[in-house]
């Protein structure tokens, strides 16, 4: 897929990743209101592989493929993985002439689209395991709690309940687009510069605010500022991790202990650090999950 922005295509990502035994198939795919997502389809070349229950990957808000390279260069060979885009990415085709307002980047539309896309794949979502991150997390647990979304198991990195943005930062919402560029990169870099404890994911948000693209960006903020996650999740049936660090400011630990206790067959699962569950080795993490949590469920 060429768009135009600085995105990588399926000949790059395939060398980002150090060319994988799989295929990928990089596409813009249906989505809700008009809107296409881009979608990259890793297929893994073992037969045996391939055949496993496929993998919904969401990252997180404005998040970027480069980021998540450490885990999908090797995950990308065991598992079939569908990488879905959302609809703030610069990467999104929203409907050709129509002006974009905060209300086309409700979580309600991120569900949407989960489910579009789904459809549009051919996807059995009860077969899907989702693995998902931040906003992209949210937006799936939200979903499953309202019976839009289904799926086989659910592996959540760092969900948020609830948006806190610094009180200093809600005015930039107030102000034009075009303030956002320099604002990103002399207010909200230095500040995450600070906040952050850990290196590779303050250079991870730094590459994901560079790529960003800052009119929808600003309107994410403003759809999501007042977003709270489902209080009764005790309809989500399926078994579901939720993955936390200690070391993660950037996301509350404790609604992510209240979250796991509300769910039915959830549990905790905490890692040394939020760049290990962007790291090759938190698959070991999932797979004995999984094997663990499916046996009990069956």
């Amino acid at each position: 897929m060429n768009n135009g922005s600085d995105e990588l295509g399926a000949t790059e990502v395939a060398e980002l990743l150090g060319h994988p035994n799989c295929t990928i198939q990089d596409q813009l795919i249906d989505a809700a209101d008009g809107f296409q997502l881009r979608v990259i389809t890793f297929t893994p070349t073992d037969a045996k592989a391939a055949a496993r229950a496929p993998v919904m990957l969401v990252p997180g808000w404005t998040s970027v493929i480069e980021g998540w390279e450490p885990l999908l260069r090797k995950w990308t060979q065991q598992r079939l993985i569908h990488y879905i885009e959302t609809r703030e990415k610069v990467t999104a085709h929203p409907p050709e002439g129509r002006k974009l307002t905060k209300h086309d980047f409700t979580m309600d539309k991120n569900i949407a689209d989960l489910v579009k896309v789904a459809e549009s794949l051919e996807i059995n979502m009860n077969e899907v395991d989702w693995f998902a991150s931040s906003l992209g997390a949210s937006a799936v647990l939200d979903g499953l709690a309202k019976g839009e979304l289904q799926g086989r198991s659910a592996f959540m990195l760092a969900p948020n309940t609830e948006f806190k943005f610094p009180l200093w930062t809600i005015p930039f919402t107030w102000l034009p687009w075009w303030f956002y560029p320099p604002a990103l990169r002399y207010i909200l870099t230095p500040y995450l510069k600070w906040k952050l404890k850990e290196e590779k994911q303050f250079i991870r948000y730094r590459r994901t605010l560079r790529n960003a693209h800052v009119y929808r960006l600003k309107r994410s903020v403003q759809a999501n500022k007042k977003f709270k996650l489902a209080e009764d999740l005790s309809n989500i049936h399926i078994p579901v991790a939720i993955c936390v660090a200690s070391s993660d400011v950037m996301h509350a630990e404790g609604a992510a202990h209240n979250i796991a206790a509300k769910l039915p067959k959830g549990e905790l699962v905490e890692v040394p650090s939020n760049q290990y569950a962007h790291e090759a080795e938190v698959i070991s993490d999932i797979d004995e999950w999984l094997v663990r949590n499916l046996s009990e469920s069956n």
